[in-house]
């Protein structure tokens, strides 16, 4: 499988998804002026994303900032792999939030709700 590397920007965060490690990372700031653009090469990677059912993989979001649009695409990824979960593979969420970040923290919570996949949410 091959991999997706996205530098992160002012307004963008760096993507790493790099799955024979085990981890697909998105951390920094998620305010692109078109997020419909940002996400496309995203949900192209996860549609063809078929992982060893065996390998366990970990999703981590560490969003120290991020907007409305953004929320509801963040929402997808995770949609999209819990459904991958949800066909037999082993995936995980790690939510990060920073202390003090109650609302993020509750952004984690309020996913978490929606999902069958394994989400951990920590405290950074």
């Amino acid at each position: 499988m091959e991999k997706l590397i996205i530098e992160g920007t002012e307004s963008t965060p760096q993507v790493n998804f790099i799955p024979e490690n085990g981890l697909l990372e998105i951390e920094g700031k998620l305010i692109p002026e078109d997020a419909g653009s940002f996400f496309v090469p995203i949900f192209t990677w996860l549609e063809n994303f078929c992982p060893d059912k065996q390998q366990a993989i970990s999703m981590r979001f560490s969003l120290f900032y991020y907007n409305t649009s953004s929320s509801k695409r963040i929402f997808d990824i995770m949609r999209r792999l819990d459904a991958k979960f949800l066909d037999g593979c082993n995936i995980t969420i790690q939510w990060e939030y920073e202390e003090g970040d109650e609302d993020t923290q509750q952004d984690g919570e309020d996913f978490k709700s929606m999902l069958k996949l394994p989400f951990n949410i920590c405290k950074v």
